[in-house]
């Protein structure tokens, strides 16, 4: 696993950075929790400028303006481990004073149930307050000159080389589950690239595949779809959406879930569902003061009922806002189904080995 070192970054002039604007409260009423003070947003989902990124952006300008007395926000990214380096700090590092809050990946979750060896937090840890997307819809991409445009190709390849930024990362485990599925014979897995380089990889062929969002495919490497870059099979969202979600997505691809023909791999593919709540998903440490949970609650869930927030969200990104709440992530994850056997082989298929027998 290849763990990225923390880099504080702060921007007094960029997007990133939201900078103070408050005033002063009424004489006689008590200040706003956050009136004047800087919070640090832990951003363990990406590196600047990838995916992840920009879904975080929006919401952190919306949160600025919501939250009463206007803080300023400055980044920390610590993205190793696919989110598992910001959720440990998180847990056990941050300072329960408010101050500190942090974006984690939806791989988090199902390496805390799986209890990953790399993992020293607990879903109890933390507060969640929601997140901007439910995820997905998702493409498995291969580079043009292996000429794999259809399923029946993908499956008759061997050892296809997927790029990926680390075990454990989203994408590595999207990948992962939609090869077991496939039944992909003997797939590799090279990490240690950043968000940005993923795609350099496929087009340097230092890698043949990676998985990937359609919006991300369509925001950030637009011209694979003229130069012949490959999409057999598409993978469909929490939600059951597929590429009819993506506008300007080519049409036509079967879906990974037509090919889960054991009862082992429709479980497999259930519990993956189950384990993603949402997308990125903002929390904060469990302890912080009661004003500061309170105001902060009370802003998520302003931003994600806001009309304007989708529209500016989508402008950004390029990508549909589809929020989902705080308490609507934690009551699935009370609600999530917790067979052994599927557990095991779930964790197989998303940990750094090979992929297991799909019966």
């Amino acid at each position: 696993m290849f763990l990225r070192p923390l880099k504080k970054i702060s921007f007094p002039a960029a997007a990133i950075f939201i900078g103070a604007a408050f005033s002063a409260p009424a004489h006689g009423a008590e200040a706003p929790f956050y009136q004047g003070k800087t919070v640090t947003l832990i951003q363990g989902a990406g590196d600047p400028g990838g995916t992840a990124d920009l879904r975080t952006k929006p919401v952190i300008q919306h949160l600025q303006k919501t939250l009463a007395g206007h803080p300023t926000f400055v980044f920390q990214y610590m993205s190793g481990g696919g989110g598992i380096a910001a959720a440990n700090h998180l847990a056990h590092s941050a300072k329960r004073d408010g101050l500190t809050l942090g974006v984690i990946t939806s791989s988090s979750f199902g390496q805390a149930i799986l209890g990953a060896p790399s993992v020293r937090y607990k879903l109890e840890d933390f507060i969640f307050f929601g997140s901007p997307t439910s995820g997905g819809p998702y493409a498995l991409v291969v580079r043009p000159e292996l000429g794999l445009d259809t399923v029946e190709k993908l499956r008759a390849a061997k050892g296809l080389r997927f790029a990926n930024i680390s075990v454990g990362h989203t994408m590595y485990i999207i990948g992962r589950v939609m090869s077991f599925i496939l039944g992909l014979e003997d797939p590799k897995w090279v990490v240690g690239y950043s968000s940005t380089e993923v795609g350099l990889a496929l087009e340097r062929k230092e890698a043949d595949a990676r998985a990937n969002s359609l919006s991300s495919i369509l925001r950030d490497t637009p011209g694979w779809l003229k130069e012949g870059f490959t999409f057999p099979v598409i993978m469909k969202n929490t939600r059951g959406e597929g590429v009819e979600a993506v506008p300007g997505f080519p049409r036509g691809q079967p879906t990974v879930d037509k090919y889960a023909d054991t009862e082992l791999k429709r479980a497999v593919l259930g519990f993956h569902n189950a384990v993603r709540p949402a997308g990125t998903v903002f929390v904060a440490p469990k302890g912080i003061p009661e004003p500061a949970m309170r105001e902060l609650s009370a802003a998520f869930n302003k931003i994600w009922a806001d009309p304007q927030f989708a529209k500016d969200y989508e402008n950004l990104t390029k990508d549909d806002a589809s929020p989902v709440r705080g308490d609507t992530i934690e009551q699935v994850l009370r609600d999530l189904p917790k067979e052994p056997r599927i557990m095991e082989v779930y964790k197989q298929v998303t940990g750094p080995g090979p992929l297991p027998p799909g019966k």
